[in-house]
C-alpha cells in the first residue's frame, strides 16, 4: 500500500511539473462548448483530476460488488456448516433399498419391452 501511495504522489508531482512547464494560454473546443485563453495549467490538471476521478469511482463499484459477493459467500458457508453440523449430530441409519426387488445372481437382466427366453 505504501508503494503505491509513493507512486501516486511521485506521479501527481511530475503531472504538476509538467503542467507548470506549459503556462501558455489555448483555446479549447468540445462540442458545443468553446473557452478561449484557458492557461494549460488548467487543462492539464483537470483531465488528471477528471481521470483520477474515474478511477475512484471505478474502483468503489468495484469494492461494493467484492463486499456484496463475500458477504453472500459468508451467508452460504453459514448455512453449509450449519448443514454440516446437523448432519454430524444425525445418528447414522443404513441405506434401506425396500423398493427394489431382490433378484438373484443368477437372474439376467433383461431391457425393458424385450420378452425373455
Amino acid at each position: 500500500m505504501q508503494v503505491f501511495s509513493l507512486l501516486a504522489i511521485f506521479f501527481a508531482l511530475l503531472v504538476a511539473i509538467f503542467a507548470l512547464q506549459n503556462a501558455v494560454p489555448v483555446e479549447i473546443n468540445f462540442l458545443v462548448w468553446q473557452f478561449r485563453r484557458i492557461s494549460l495549467v488548467l487543462v492539464i490538471l483537470g483531465s488528471a483530476a477528471f481521470g483520477a476521478l474515474v478511477v475512484f469511482l471505478l474502483g468503489t463499484v468495484k469494492q461494493v460488488r467484492q463486499a456484496r459477493m463475500i458477504r453472500e459467500m459468508k451467508s452460504q458457508q453459514k448455512r453449509l456448516q450449519e448443514t454440516i453440523a446437523r448432519l454430524e449430530a444425525a445418528p447414522a441409519t443404513p441405506a434401506v433399498e425396500k423398493d427394489l426387488p431382490a433378484a438373484s445372481p443368477a437372474e439376467g437382466v433383461q431391457p425393458e419391452g424385450k420378452p425373455g427366453a
